[in-house]
């Protein structure tokens, strides 16, 4: 009895051209680069004010689903893809009032918002999104390592009180990965976003943030 190989053989070539599984590294760089852009938009003062929470949630919310992550009350907000946030601007502190003048009103410009991506970003993400929520973490991921998180960020000690990031185990769809976050000030303060990156020239870059609560 023959059998044919042609099965087989493209059966072959079709593994060697499909994207590789991604792996526990591929979350931990994830992971790192949502850290490192949390660490640089809330710079030295609010950064050193902040932890992690060393587990991880689990998967971020898929597309219209309840966010298990947000505080009760809170409110949820119109999703849509923008930009990263700039980094935090460290400006000097201001020089003292000469003695017997009256104080001077010292002028702080409003930061603007990040602009919205454009329409056709944001629509490859939402269909990234929507395959990655069917997609299971790469086995063993779990809890943050020390070592992911860039100063002045740190892992929550025990008993710490102190402004909570959480992160959810990443998701991945081909070259695409989605990471949500919760940050809590407080019981009646905080807000929530989802992270999409990118492997780009081999590494994962933060391409869109989504604001989904506040409180």
């Amino acid at each position: 009895m023959k059998i044919s190989t042609v099965p087989l053989l493209a059966a072959l070539i079709a593994a060697q051209d499909a994207p590789a599984p991604p792996q526990a590294a591929d979350s931990a760089a994830v992971l790192a680069a949502v850290l490192a852009q949390e660490a640089a938009v809330r710079g030295p003062e609010s950064g050193a004010q902040t932890c992690v929470a060393p587990l991880l949630a689990g998967p971020p919310t898929p597309p219209g689903g309840e966010s298990a992550m947000m505080l009760d009350h809170a409110v949820r907000i119109y999703f849509q893809w923008h930009a990263a946030a700039p980094p935090a601007v460290v400006r000097p502190p201001p020089e003292p009032d000469a003695p017997g003048r009256r104080p001077r009103r010292r002028r702080i410009d409003p930061i603007p918002p990040p602009p919205a991506l454009a329409a056709p970003l944001a629509a490859r993400l939402d269909a990234l999104r929507q395959e990655a929520a069917g997609a299971r973490a790469p086995a063993g991921v779990g809890r943050l390592e020390a070592a992911l998180v860039p100063a002045p960020l740190h892992l929550q000690r025990p008993n710490e009180d102190c402004a909570l990031l959480t992160l959810s185990t990443p998701v991945f769809a081909g070259e695409a990965a989605f990471v949500e976050l919760a940050y809590v000030c407080g019981s009646v303060c905080g807000n929530g976003n989802l992270y999409a990156l990118e492997r780009r020239d081999g590494r994962w870059q933060v391409v869109g943030v989504a604001d989904t609560w506040i409180r």
